[in-house]
């Protein structure tokens, strides 16, 4: 128990400052069997009902952990991004925005905590504030065929959630096992709340901490799709943007009753080469004679 009201505090901590939405990558289908997927994308308040677009800088790594690009990517009027991915080969796609860097704002010591302020508001000579700017991340898979660890392993931003179990073969009663990291280095006592679809980011009944290892264990009531979310502040160098940066890292996942089959997805065809026309060689031309 000692543990969990740790963790809350520590996510509520972090969570002050930084910006009222969370963002989210959702793939339609989280293993697929035809070489294609269809991924939204947004910031919300309520899971997984989209408020404000992404943007289009969307990482896809492929199974080798190779960057390939999109073949679509489209913001809407709805408030999301929505791209379209070719999944030519087998194994783990992961598709991340990167960090993303909000705007910065501020944030002065009330009562012992730090509190958000208003743009526009003005605060006594005396009050102490601090400039702080959100930096996130959100990341989900994608399996096809057979599962791979190459895409799932790569480090992208200074918070990791590095998944131990594979995160497309999490089973709900299982759960998944996951590290928190933060520049390479694992962060214990941290906190991990896990929502469902349809919950808000106000609702944190359901926080799991990391232990000594900066490692924690999440299960799950009942099958469906997930969203894990971990935050943490840290002081940023002089010349940064913002005296604090509000990291925040999330992973949009399915929990299974039972995994999906494997299957073999053989190489795709090369391209065939167009084939090459004969180029023809001019006459020469006689000299002191026109040609016609």
């Amino acid at each position: 128990m000692k543990s969990y009201v740790l963790a809350a505090a520590l996510f509520a901590a972090a969570a002050a400052p930084a910006s009222a939405y969370t963002p989210y990558l959702k793939p339609e289908r989280f293993w697929v069997t035809d070489p294609s997927v269809e991924v939204e994308g947004s910031f919300a308040t309520e899971f997984f009902t989209p408020s404000i677009a992404l943007g289009a800088n969307i990482t896809i790594l492929n199974g080798s952990g190779d960057p390939i690009s999109a073949d679509r990517i489209a913001v809407t009027p709805a408030g999301s991004t929505e791209l379209q991915a070719e999944l030519a080969r087998g194994g783990t796609y992961r598709i991340s925005t990167g960090e993303v860097r909000g705007q910065v704002g501020r944030i002065v010591a009330q009562n012992g905590s730090w509190v958000a302020v208003a743009d526009g508001v003005e605060l006594p000579a005396d009050a102490e504030v601090r400039t702080i700017q959100t930096i996130s991340v959100a990341d989900t898979y994608v399996t096809r065929g057979t599962p791979s660890r190459d895409s799932v392993d790569q480090t992208i931003g200074r918070l990791v959630m590095r998944p131990i179990t594979h995160p497309n073969q999490v089973l709900a009663a299982q759960g998944i096992e996951v590290e928190l990291q933060f520049d390479g280095a694992p962060m214990p006592n941290a906190a991990i709340v896990v929502y469902g679809a349809g919950e808000t980011d106000a609702y944190q009944n359901r926080v799991v901490p990391t232990d000594a290892a900066g490692r924690a264990i999440i299960t799950f009531d009942a099958p469906g799709q997930y969203i894990l979310v971990a935050r943490r502040v840290a002081e940023q160098p002089a010349g940064s943007a913002a005296q604090l940066a509000s990291y925040m890292t999330t992973l949009t996942l399915e929990a299974l009753d039972q995994l999906y089959a494997e299957t073999q997805i053989g190489e795709p065809a090369e391209e065939a080469q167009p084939e090459r026309r004969r180029e023809r060689t001019p006459a020469r031309r006689r000299v002191g004679r026109p040609d016609y």
